[in-house]
């Protein structure tokens, strides 16, 4: 099933304690690239929440951005009291021994170690907290896989669109190529005639003969049209197989623009080269198609 790789989803949790609000949006790229923003307090498990992305993503670009908000009214920081009656004991003492006038400033004694300590989060909120991200990270990637889906769809449904439209192309070009030789035949008998009159000379039909056979040689595109179709058909197979195939699909579309002109190089004939200028213009077409397939 073809997949594109753009995509966004989002899902909240909010409650009397906490909002937490997971966004996820992917965009193009070779290879896999995550990029995650989360709360400093979840830091810890960044790489248990990416495997879930790495597990059902495997091309994109894919930002992730989790934002945790508490409504608990406690304050970041706690002050350790007993330290500070230690410390403010301790330097008063000094000061005593020393005969120092000089006061015990509190902004000395704030910048001791010890004194200002973040306050230790509690592990069974840090599990709840994990557990509602983690929870929260998978709606939200089912909803951008569903939307990578419906536009996978819409890519498939125009490459398909094309790929007909390019195989319509080859079945007039090879129904005209015969034509092509004729035309050429008939066009280097007028021309001989044309600058022989008047004179003596006679060439002979096996020298005409051995001329179209070399032209009609030359301009021979059977072999790249019948490897161009086989293309096409690898093309409609990978669009139909359920795995990755951006990358194969990429592959496939290079080997149609170098059959396709390969042709251009022997078309002898105006009109069978502006079919195969149309043939690749709806390959680049596919191709920029291909570059949002994962």
């Amino acid at each position: 099933m073809v997949k594109s790789m753009t995509g966004f989803g989002i899902a909240e949790y909010k409650d009397a304690e906490c909002t937490i609000r997971v966004e996820l949006r992917s965009v193009n790229n070779r290879f896999l690239k995550i990029d995650t923003r989360l709360p400093e307090i979840l830091h810890p498990f960044e790489n248990d929440i990416e495997l879930l992305i790495r597990e059902n993503i495997s091309r994109g670009t894919i930002y992730l951005n989790i934002n945790y908000q508490s409504h608990r009214q406690e304050s970041e920081y706690v002050l350790n009291v007993e330290k500070l009656k230690e410390y403010y004991c301790l330097l008063k003492d000094i000061k005593d021994k020393v005969g120092s006038q000089e006061n015990v400033s509190l902004n000395s004694l704030i910048l001791l170690p010890g004194l200002l300590q973040k306050g230790k989060d509690n592990q069974d909120d840090v599990n709840t907290l994990l557990s509602l991200c983690v929870s929260l990270t998978k709606e939200a990637l089912k909803k951008m896989l569903e939307m990578r889906t419906i536009e996978g769809k819409h890519l498939s449904k125009d490459i398909e669109k094309r790929k007909e439209y390019i195989l319509s192309i080859l079945s007039k070009v090879e129904m005209n190529a015969p034509q092509v030789v004729q035309e050429y035949n008939k066009r280097l008998k007028n021309r001989v005639a044309l600058l022989l009159n008047g004179t003596n000379i006679e060439v002979s039909d096996n020298n005409l003969y051995r001329e179209i056979a070399i032209f009609a040689e030359r301009c021979d595109v059977t072999e790249e049209v019948s490897r161009l179709r086989s293309h096409l058909q690898q093309l409609h197979e990978s669009l139909c197989a359920d795995e990755p195939m951006g990358r194969k699909l990429d592959f496939i579309v290079q080997e149609m623009f170098r059959e396709t002109n390969t042709m251009c190089s022997k078309a002898n004939d105006s009109l069978m080269l502006k079919d195969l200028v149309e043939i690749k213009t709806e390959i680049e077409k596919i191709r920029e198609q291909i570059f949002n397939i994962e």
